[in-house]
């Protein structure tokens, strides 16, 4: 028997979607998304306020959430948290359907998704935390979901060795690289705009 997918909503990789003002296709990388209610379904989603998408989903009021499973590379990965929705199509040649929402979803390197509308808003200081009624739900592969163990593991890229006595600081969200004697306090990555916390100090 086929597992729930909203059982395979858990800590990992997960693309958010939704329209922004236009009603472009954005979307981008967050890694906690959980159900939290059973009857109504409802799962919570935060995503980082100075994220393009948080925004759009805030005033849009509906979302989809593709888990993606081993077979994502990191290409695929670096194309959803590398870059802003603002400045590009994050969707342009990836394959994906449209929920019952509108909004669209991922249809490969994703074991499952789900489809909100968004009941509550809550302002975390540098994130907004979503609670969504679950729409629509839906498995789409077999596959196990991309977990944080495994995207270490097999797909980030392992960090290239340091120039001098540089240290070398790596976002463990989306890989990028800081190099100096000390990561700032209040440092947010350029990419995926998580902040310090988020920095693993790689070599000495």
């Amino acid at each position: 028997m086929p597992l729930d997918p909203l059982a395979k909503i858990t800590y990992g990789l997960f693309v958010a979607a939704t329209k922004d003002g236009s009603g472009r296709d954005v979307g981008c990388i967050v890694n906690t998304a959980c159900q939290v209610t059973v009857t109504p379904t409802m799962i919570s989603l935060t995503v980082n306020k100075m994220n393009y998408t948080a925004g759009s989903i805030e005033k849009s009021g509906v979302f989809t959430v593709s888990m993606l499973d081993v077979t994502a590379n990191f290409d695929l990965i670096k194309n959803f948290g590398f870059q802003s929705s603002k400045d590009v199509d994050k969707f342009e040649g990836i394959e994906t359907a449209r929920a019952k929402n509108g909004v669209v979803y991922l249809k490969k390197n994703v074991c499952a998704y789900v489809s909100c509308s968004v009941k509550q808003v809550i302002d975390l200081g540098t994130h907004l935390l979503f609670i969504g009624l679950v729409e629509e739900s839906g498995n789409l592969s077999e596959n196990d979901p991309m977990s944080y163990a495994y995207y270490h593991a097999n797909v980030k890229p392992k960090p290239e060795q340091p120039k001098g006595s540089k240290k070398v600081w790596r976002c463990k969200i989306c890989g990028y690289v800081y190099e100096g004697e000390n990561l700032p306090p209040d440092f947010i990555c350029p990419l995926c705009k998580h902040g310090a916390a988020d920095f693993e100090l790689v070599e000495a």
